[in-house]
């Protein structure tokens, strides 16, 4: 997780927001015994500092469950930790890491001109792949905006604003528990090939349900299917799409 908790707890500061994020965090794990989801509402109560009793004590196996979780101890790092597989029905806590948004800000690179994205080159007229900001694409009705240009501020707030739909497709159409880094691979995959594209993927079905046949061997094979630009395979795409898998498989962000 990204941002850091206060003590939450009997003896805690227990902030509303913070308790919010443990709630959620403990309603998504799997604890033997512990059924009914807790109510959400950021109020440490009984039922609450109960359900951190038993995470402590049926999965950390701790000998003296105190009900206690302090940011840096070891009950939040175990609940908060990347390789968590979490549900995001059942957990509305991911949101793109700042890692995520670093990689594909590198990847797409600041362009505070327009350009083509499929040659490079700057342009002065609109073309159906007209590029601006960290891959913004500009529609035609949007050229007049953007012909001469934005600054790097603007180019920020408009990436910013471009990932929400993104981020929340994933959100809304991955349905298999995961963990931050896969989160974070889809949200780049979605971000390249477009919203529609992925929530009609293979990679998708795959995702939510590795058993579903499709054409191809497997995830992987599935996810670097996407290598092709107007048809024609594409080094650029093969290499992007190794470092998306590489994020996804193995939790290495690294641009090619």
């Amino acid at each position: 997780m990204n941002r850091i908790i206060a003590s939450v707890g009997r003896n805690g500061t227990n902030h509303s927001a913070d308790v919010v994020l443990i709630q959620k965090l403990l309603n998504a794990q799997e604890i033997p015994g512990e059924t009914p989801p807790l109510k959400v509402d950021g109020k440490i109560g009984n039922k609450t500092i109960s359900r951190i009793e038993s995470f402590q004590k049926k999965v950390l196996k701790m000998g003296h469950p105190d009900g206690h979780i302090d940011p840096d101890g070891l009950t939040f790092k175990k609940l908060a930790n990347s390789t968590t597989r979490l549900n995001l029905k059942s957990a509305d806590i991911f949101s793109f890491s700042t890692k995520g948004i670093d990689l594909l800000k590198s990847i797409e690179k600041l362009a505070t001109t327009p350009y083509d994205d499929q040659t490079g080159k700057d342009i002065a007229i609109w073309v159906e792949g007209a590029t601006i900001g960290y891959g913004h694409l500009i529609s035609n009705a949007e050229w007049s905006e953007y012909k001469d240009g934005i600054t790097q501020d603007e180019a920020i707030h408009l990436f910013n604003d471009d990932l929400v739909p993104y981020v929340n497709t994933i959100k809304e159409k991955v349905t298999a528990n995961i963990t931050q880094n896969e989160f974070d691979a889809m949200v780049i995959l979605a971000f390249n090939i477009g919203r529609r594209a992925f929530s009609n993927s293979s990679v998708l079905k795959m995702v939510n349900n590795p058993s579903v046949r499709t054409s191809y061997i497997n995830l992987e094979d599935a996810w670097k299917a996407w290598n092709k630009s107007q048809g024609v395979v594409n080094r650029g795409l093969i290499n992007r799409r190794q470092a998306e898998w590489d994020m996804y498989s193995k939790g290495i962000y690294q641009e090619w």
